[in-house]
């Protein structure tokens, strides 16, 4: 029988409820509703790259800009004042382009093509700051359309461009479908905000020079080369031809401001149009309005070329025989710092600059670690310098009421960035806000009747009333930390008031985790107080950030056990009370960094295939919101998503270089696709608790490798072992390692590398994968493809042709 890798959980100790079902017994999930909504599979085309989304959405901005554009996902360009649109062909056909590529694979350059009459119409879209630096600055958006006749006949090519205040709103939320809110005021720095102005429905539409107006603002520009012709809206009513500048009334989605084109392309040539849009509009004579005027496509893309290469180039390296793998590496950093707003003296790490423009604590502690584990200490300092003006009154650390993760988020992120730098000035200048942040947490847990974190009902996340396992396990992350600081700044007072907080806080939730665990069959729920309510979120922290129970207690494989088997298309599910059960991207990185430290292989690299198939082809993931299933339309909570982003980052550093107390752990998880003769998995750069690591994994042979490993074993904060993880899928039994020509023990599937040691040989054997497993990220495609393909046809009763 065929292994339906997406419909569930898939580790063997819970095969018993993680089979799939057969094609005879396929249960068609509901996707909240009474009718499923799927999409026509028709829409994964061969020969292009996969794209999970059926509506994808993009950003493309400036590194410390406030805001940023959206690429919608029929291709438009959208901001806080408007959208600039496209038609192609005589009929003017609105532009639909649903996979885009990124220059590189990772730049954040958006390319698409749009096949038309037998023309190409290629599109290429990026921001740049018109200042020296691309970094913050006056920003304005470019637009090439290159119009491709690869036929042997001349033919015309027609481009016509419009604006609209927004797209079609089908649902009922007030602003275009998949589209960000806007304008909104935050109430302070850090706060949801988004640039723009409400909608006009009487503005004026003018020309001048090259420009279109707005009440006398430029909200784009427009190649004069070709001659255009203007119309105040895309269509006439039909004996009211009405002039450029006339006075109207129209609607929001009215496209207005348009203008045409016809362009004669010549056999095997090319046409070229370029187009600028100011990310906030420009009053005409206005030196900004100048600076937008004189602004060059090609001068402005080699300068964001220049800075994104240089920028990268800094940081870690990882590549693996996977080019999806790795361009989603490289494109997470990019999208993360594309979100970092800098406003004042303040470095405001947003989650992006579409829907989720805003500050949190949580996400940003793990934004801090990739940027430290990455190699970019400055930028990591940058934001964590930011958590103070999330500090109380009283101590506490929140970014969202009510939210005391934050306490544990705050204090470990100290911890963390000092760990990666052992920066002793940073320490004290964090110090006295963690001896207040103590301070709290001493009051709070004193006055709570378990004397645990306070229980709270914020219904977020976890969806739950009550003691939230999470807060919990959080907060002794961060009295780690805290006990760490006491101790090198040599506070002893401090460090025994600690240790005993830490001491009183593990008794009493290890009381309480004992009571619960025992009705729930060792699962440990998101709630302390009874029963198995509320959504899987902060339970899922027991090894991570930092081992708060052991790697196998029991309750922590029942709880990877529960929850992978809700899995749906590999991914874990969230429970929305009164809004049904969505998939969640990141979330699942929790389980798989937690696989990790197990030593479970197999399972984190399923889950690495599932993360990925679940991402654009620009590399984007989402938060939630899309259907086990379903239409895979994430609609209004719009990707990028930062917190993914930093997430898959983690995930795949920790695969590559792991800290583990004094041991140094390479290569924990391996695909079999990363494997074979010819091979390489090269790390440079990887900044770690010990220094700087990078090693080069070289194969030959499909059973013979040599890793070369660079790291400092003599300084000061060197590792006590280093440990190199045999592949999963190979006989640990039979396999061999050697340096400097001695044999090294191989036990357990690993190696430990002595100190002095700088090369490894290595023999091996592979074994049989089991059946249906998903080897590489284009095997995990092709098998959710077909799955998918499979549930559409048994729902609906249609065959689609097999690609």
């Amino acid at each position: 029988m065929r292994a339906a890798v997406w419909a569930g959980a898939v580790l063997a100790a819970c095969a018993a409820t993680a089979i799939a079902q057969s094609n005879d017994e396929m249960k068609i999930l509901p996707a909240g509703a009474d009718i499923p909504r799927m999409v026509s599979p028709a829409i994964d085309r061969p020969g292009e790259p996969f794209s999970y989304a059926s509506r994808p959405t993009d950003q493309i901005s400036v590194m410390h800009a406030t805001a940023g554009t959206e690429i919608t996902p029929e291709g438009s360009l959208y901001t806080g004042y408007g959208e600039l649109m496209f038609f192609v062909g005589i009929e003017r056909k609105p532009v639909s382009a649903r996979v885009r590529t990124l220059e590189e694979g990772h730049l954040p350059i958006v390319h698409y093509t749009v096949e038309h009459d037998g023309l190409e119409y290629r599109f290429t879209m990026f921001a740049a700051s018109l200042g020296a630096e691309q970094m913050g600055g006056q920003v304005a958006n470019f637009v090439r359309v290159e119009i491709r006749n690869p036929g042997t006949n001349e033919r015309h090519g027609f481009l016509t461009t419009a604006w609209r205040y927004q797209g079609e709103q089908t649902t009922n939320f007030s602003t275009g479908d998949n589209r960000f809110r806007r304008p909104v005021k935050g109430d302070q720095v850090g706060a949801y905000q988004q640039q723009g102005e409400a909608f006009r429905p009487n503005a004026v539409y003018t020309t001048t020079g090259d420009a279109f107006l707005q009440d006398g603002r430029a909200i784009y520009f427009f190649p004069t080369e070709s001659k255009p012709e203007f119309r105040p809206t895309l269509n006439d009513y039909y004996n009211h031809l009405a002039p450029l500048d006339t006075k109207m009334t129209v609607t929001p989605t009215t496209p207005v401001a348009t203008a045409e084109y016809d362009v004669v392309v010549a056999p095997g040539a090319a046409r070229i149009l370029d187009f600028k849009m100011p990310l906030a509009p420009v009053a005409a004579g206005s030196s900004e309005f100048d600076a937008v005027e004189h602004a060059n496509f090609n001068e402005r893309r080699e300068k964001v070329r220049a800075f994104w290469d240089a920028l990268i180039a800094q940081g870690i390296d990882i590549e693996t025989p996977e080019d999806k793998v790795n361009q989603t590496f490289k494109t997470s950093l990019v999208n993360d710092l594309l979100s970092l707003n800098t406003v004042g003296d303040d470095y405001v790490q947003t989650i992006n600059q579409l829907h989720y423009h805003g500050f949190y604590l949580r996400d940003s502690s793990d934004f801090v670690r990739m940027y430290d584990t990455s190699g970019y200490t400055e930028i990591a300092r940058q934001v964590v310098n930011f958590f103070a003006t999330k500090q109380q009154a009283d101590g506490n650390f929140l970014s969202q009421r009510g939210q005391y993760d934050g306490w544990g988020q705050a204090l470990w992120t100290y911890g963390e960035h000092y760990r990666m730098t052992h920066d002793k000035a940073f320490a004290a200048e964090v110090y006295p806000r963690i001896v207040r942040a103590v301070g709290w947490l001493e009051g709070a847990v004193a006055a709570d009747p378990l004397h645990l974190v306070p229980a709270t009902d914020v219904r977020d996340n976890e969806f739950v009333p009550g003691h939230l396992t999470g807060y919990n396990f959080l907060a002794l992350d961060g009295l780690d930390a805290a006990v760490r600081f006491a101790h090198d700044l040599n506070h002893p007072e401090d460090e025994q008031r600690f240790r005993k907080l830490e001491g009183e806080l593990r008794e009493s939730l290890m009381k309480q985790l004992d009571a619960v665990t025992a009705q729930t069959g060792g699962y440990i729920p998101p709630t302390l107080d009874g029963g198995t309510q509320g959504t899987d979120w902060g339970n899922l922290l027991a090894l991570v950030p930092e081992q708060q129970l052991k790697p196998f207690d029991p309750r922590v494989t029942a709880t990877l056990h529960a929850t992978q088997a809700r899995y749906q298309e590999g991914l874990i599910t969230y429970h929305q009370p009164g809004q049904g059960v969505y998939l969640h991207h990141y979330l699942t990185i929790k389980n798989t960094l937690t696989e990790l430290i197990r030593g479970e292989q197999e399972q984190a690299i399923r889950e690495l295939y599932a993360v990925l198939l679940h991402t654009s082809s620009t590399n984007a993931g989402f938060e939630y919101s899309v259907r086990p299933w379903g239409d895979r339309n994430f609609m209004g909570n719009l990707a990028p998503h930062g917190w993914m982003a930093a997430e898959y980052r983690n995930l795949l550093r920790n695969m590559m270089v792991r800290e583990d107390g004094d041991t140094l752990h390479l290569l924990s998880a391996w695909s079999p696709e990363w494997v074979g003769a010819g091979k390489e998995i090269v790390v440079k750069r990887a900044a770690t608790y010990y220094g700087p690591v990078g090693f080069k994994l070289e194969m030959p042979t499909d059973t013979t490798a040599t890793l070369h490993l660079t790291m400092d074993r003599r300084s000061a904060y060197a590792p006590t072992n280093v440990v190199m993880h045999l592949p999963w899928f190979v006989d640990a039994k039979t396999a061999t390692a050697t340096a400097n020509g001695k044999p090294l023990d191989v036990k357990g599937g690993a190696v430990a590398i002595p100190a002095g040691v700088d090369r490894v040989d290595l023999t091996w054997r592979r074994v049989a994968l089991p059946e249906g497993y998903p080897n590489s990220y284009t095997t995990a495609v092709e098998q959710y493809e077909r799955e998918y393909r499979e549930r559409f046809e048994k729902l609906t009763g249609t065959t689609v042709p097999v690609n």
